[in-house]
């Protein structure tokens, strides 16, 4: 851990970071090995989060994965951020035209063009091979899931096209948040807001916390809820949040002063946390990472 740090007044804990179980169950379609499947996403109405969606404009970018892992072990490395691109032995990737829904497999490309016929075959000689469609809002790789689905590729299946799931009826994710020790702000002193998360060790998954990707800071408020209100709907957080202010990171920072809060969406500075009827709370997030949970959340009392 740096010397440099801890230069916050406030300073985030283990103790007070939350603490997550999560677990993905991927719908898995056997099709046709070799040939140039047609993928079809019009069927997802709501995401992950069972967030509504509209297929047409929120999905921008489909991606095609081979990796020599278990369905097992790739499903839990995703559910906790961990599937590293350097396991992925084949990416291939459709960027999504406007209101387009279904795009054949040799459409694909990441560098070079996906080729149906040698990159989505059956394993032979007692290899492993998962693959994999991951539909995402963005185009950056691994970023802005919001259903996927595992292929399975078989000589005697006579199945030429592949629908996305919706992923909430799928149930694909079940995730779960614990919070942990609240902690301290100055409520009316405004020098005071300097919020430092350089002690943190592990993100809620027990992940190594990897610094230089935290790149916002959320911090809201919630009318009328308490802290167990937020745990039931962790996955809401931004949703139901009555006010949000963000806070971009300096590059290299782990801590920043929330008297430079933004009410997101605009210009107005945060005035201080004058609504005392409901729930103040902070997270810390990584904008660029596979999963969309923040690294960092705490519950602030202001004092």
């Amino acid at each position: 851990m740096s010397s440099e740090w801890p230069k916050g007044n406030v300073v985030i804990k283990d103790l007070n970071n939350y603490t997550s179980t999560t677990t993905l169950t991927i719908p898995m379609v056997t099709a046709k090995a070799g040939a140039d499947l047609s993928v079809c996403w019009d069927g997802i109405k709501k995401d992950l989060l069972c967030h509504d969606l509209v297929a047409a404009t929120d999905i921008n970018n489909v991606g095609f994965l081979q990796i020599p892992l278990s369905k097992t072990v790739v499903s839990q490395k995703l559910a906790v951020g961990q599937l590293d691109e350097n396991l992925v032995s084949i990416y291939r990737e459709h960027h999504v035209g406007a209101g387009e829904t279904c795009a054949n497999l040799s459409t694909f490309v990441f560098g070079s063009q996906l080729v149906p016929s040698t990159d989505f075959v059956e394993p032979t000689g007692g290899k492993t091979l998962t693959y994999m469609l991951l539909f995402a809002t963005g185009t950056t790789p691994g970023v802005g899931s919001r259903s996927m689905v595992f292929l399975d590729p078989s000589a005697s299946s006579t199945t030429m096209m592949v629908a996305a799931p919706d992923a909430c009826d799928s149930h694909i994710l079940d995730f779960q948040a614990t919070l942990g020790t609240p902690l301290s702000i100055p409520a009316t002193d405004n020098t005071k807001w300097h919020v430092d998360w350089s002690q943190i060790s592990k993100d809620s998954f027990g992940n190594a916390v990897n610094f230089p990707k935290l790149d916002d800071v959320l911090l809201g408020f919630y009318q009328g809820m308490s802290a167990t209100d937020l745990q039931t709907k962790f996955t809401d957080i931004e949703i139901i949040a009555t006010t949000l202010y963000d806070v971009a990171v300096p590059a290299g920072a782990r801590d920043v002063d929330l008297a430079t809060a933004k009410l997101r969406g605009g210009t107005t500075a945060f005035p201080g946390f004058t609504q005392t009827d409901g729930v103040w709370a902070i997270a810390v997030r990584c904008t660029k990472c596979q999963i969309p949970a923040p690294v960092v959340m705490t519950i602030l009392q202001p004092q």
